[in-house]
């Protein structure tokens, strides 16, 4: 059965101090290594906002909003955790799962550039967010659907 998975979302910010290039590369850690972006529905954005002091940031996104694709791509992420972090968010989903059944992981943005996808709670990060498929639409059903996702398809 495959994962309850209807829509998946990646993003980065790239700091005027960072190598965007790097932070590019954090993000394909994420991405299946068969992911052909230019003939997929898979989109990659890229847009600059300002910070604090004026700077530019690189805001970096990859959304799959067909449950296919978003299916593909949570797979790839999960196949990326090890058995340890998988029980540890089974074991802890309220730091994991909100109440509009949504997926929040965050993976250290320095350790994915580095070919290691290390859970993380800091603020450098790539985040990702998994919307769960659940009928109905309740916090049960969330539940449920969030402990599939994980033990499932993979």
């Amino acid at each position: 059965m495959p994962a309850p998975i209807l829509s998946l979302h990646i993003m980065a910010f790239a700091r005027a101090t960072e190598d965007e290039e790097k932070v590019r590369q954090a993000v394909r850690l994420l991405l299946p290594p068969d992911l052909d972006l230019k003939n997929s529905r898979v989109r990659w954005r890229e847009s600059i906002a300002k910070g604090v002091l004026g700077n530019p940031i690189l805001i970096i996104e990859v959304v799959a909003d067909k449950k296919s694709d978003a299916r593909k791509l949570w797979r790839h992420v999960r196949s990326l955790l090890s058995e340890e972090d998988v029980k540890y968010i089974l074991a802890h989903p309220d730091d994991f799962l909100d109440e509009y059944g949504t997926i929040h992981l965050r993976f250290d943005k320095q350790e994915a550039y580095l070919g290691r996808p290390v859970l993380t709670g800091g603020g450098d990060v790539v985040k990702v967010r998994a919307q769960l498929e659940a009928y109905p639409a309740k916090p049960e059903e969330y539940q449920k659907a969030f402990v599939r996702a994980f033990k499932e398809d993979v």
